[in-house]
């Protein structure tokens, strides 16, 4: 019974959609993992070989788990969240070469997988329409335009 519970709870096996405030709790939970997890990969300042594929794999369990809530079935949650973890992955190899501080290449990263898997997880809900096809391409122009403030890339 314990680990029929677990399996559930993990998200394993399929479940009633969360709601509510439970909603916003595992996302919370589950964006500041992968958060910390990003920083502390990118921090090692290792080659774009070696962090991509940490980098690919948090995302795409990250987004596998977060995808648990909407009616897609294992299949295409499989499928979605390969996406997410290639398309970080690839983010991840591109910002090997930038000399920034781990927080800011991290948080980089980690503002990759929020719009990436929040795009993925309202299409696999089938609620993904132009509103919010616009607030998170409003999301991601914001997002880059603080971290070029940031970096300053045009400053010697």
């Amino acid at each position: 019974m314990a680990a029929r519970q677990y399996t559930a709870w993990l998200g394993l096996q399929s479940h009633p959609p969360r709601t509510g405030a439970a909603y916003v709790a595992v996302r919370v939970v589950v964006y500041i993992v992968a958060l910390a997890l990003m920083v502390l990969v990118y921090g090692t300042k290792e080659r774009g070989l070696v962090i991509a594929p940490p980098v690919a794999l948090v995302g795409a369990v990250a987004t596998w788990y977060l995808l648990g809530d909407t009616p897609a079935d294992a299949r295409r949650r499989v499928l979605l969240s390969a996406g997410v973890g290639l398309l970080l992955g690839e983010l991840t190899w591109a910002f090997g070469y930038w000399n920034v501080a781990a927080l800011v290449g991290g948080a980089a990263l980690w503002f990759g997988f929020y719009v990436l898997s929040g795009v993925v997880e309202h299409g696999a809900s089938l609620n993904l329409d132009r509103r919010i096809a616009i607030e998170y391409a409003l999301v991601a122009l914001i997002g880059a335009l603080v971290i070029l403030v940031v970096v300053r890339p045009w400053s010697p």
